[in-house]
């Protein structure tokens, strides 16, 4: 089979030339994507947390803007070095800043990858027409012919056409496995970052909890106000036996108060 591929791109038939020329492409694709994601855009994460996490902690902003320069120019440095000026300027927008970079380095991430499926599908399709075409070139060769000759000669030209759709099939295989690769990459590459991020927003913008100061006790004085002031009003309401009832009441908390005492017998009753 490789040989009869080999006369076909001697032949110069088109459909072969553009299903390579289309490999070509996507292997540049793959090239440029492996080189951005494993040199580029990656870098040691967990030493680059660890420090960065102290000099931030420490409120070291000098050295931790000339160390994230020195680690790289892009990928999580570079936000990084973002998130400390806007720091230093007004320590509010450091989170809207890093979320407005985030969304747009991130997508420099996968850009051109999603572009590998599209490209073996295009070649499946190429490869499926020049199948077609080549049968139905068979099916007009053998017109005339004797039975004998005929089968020979359909049979030479059906092998002759799936060539094409088998140079697609293996073009689809050769551009769908690095782009498994490349996406698990990019995922895995996506996930650090995002890690890296949230480590120094924690630093250097916390997320702010909701103080109350004093407002329950306020709102319990009040309410306690309005019921000694509701109570009071209401006591200038009390009929007589409302009245009453408060001396009595008043009478029994002071014989209550008395009534552990006990009284000093005068002499006569001693005697």
């Amino acid at each position: 089979m490789l040989n009869d591929i080999f006369i076909m791109y001697r032949n110069g038939e088109v459909i072969p030339f553009i299903i390579l020329a289309i490999v070509s492409v996507g292997y540049i694709i793959i090239f440029e994507k492996f080189i951005l994601l494993q040199f580029v855009y990656r870098i040691n994460f967990e030493k680059f947390n660890s420090t960065i996490k102290k000099m931030l902690a420490a409120n070291d902003m000098e050295r931790a803007r000339n160390f994230t320069k020195a680690t790289s120019r892009t990928s999580v440095p570079m936000l990084t070095l973002k998130a400390i000026d806007a720091y230093e300027n007004d320590p509010m927008r450091v989170r809207s800043v890093v979320s407005e970079e985030s969304l747009r380095f991130f997508p420099r991430v996968r850009r051109r990858i999603n572009q590998l499926p599209n490209l073996a599908a295009a070649c499946v399709l190429l490869g499926a027409i020049a199948t077609v075409q080549g049968i139905w070139r068979s099916f007009r060769m053998v017109e005339g012919l004797e039975l004998g000759i005929k089968s020979f000669a359909f049979t030479t030209g059906l092998s002759h056409a799936l060539l094409p759709l088998a140079i697609a099939l293996v073009a689809a295989v050769l551009l769908m496995l690095p782009f498994g690769i490349l996406d698990a990459i990019a995922w895995r590459l996506e996930a650090e970052m995002e890690h890296s991020l949230c480590v120094i927003l924690n630093i250097l913008s916390p997320e702010m909890q909701p103080m109350f100061t004093g407002g329950s006790g306020g709102s319990s004085q009040s309410d306690s106000a309005d019921g000694h002031s509701g109570g009071g009003g209401g006591g200038s309401g009390l009929d007589d036996d409302g009245m009453d009832r408060v001396e009595s009441k008043g009478r029994r908390n002071d014989v209550s108060d008395t009534g552990g005492l006990q009284e000093v017998p005068d002499e006569e009753e001693i005697i």
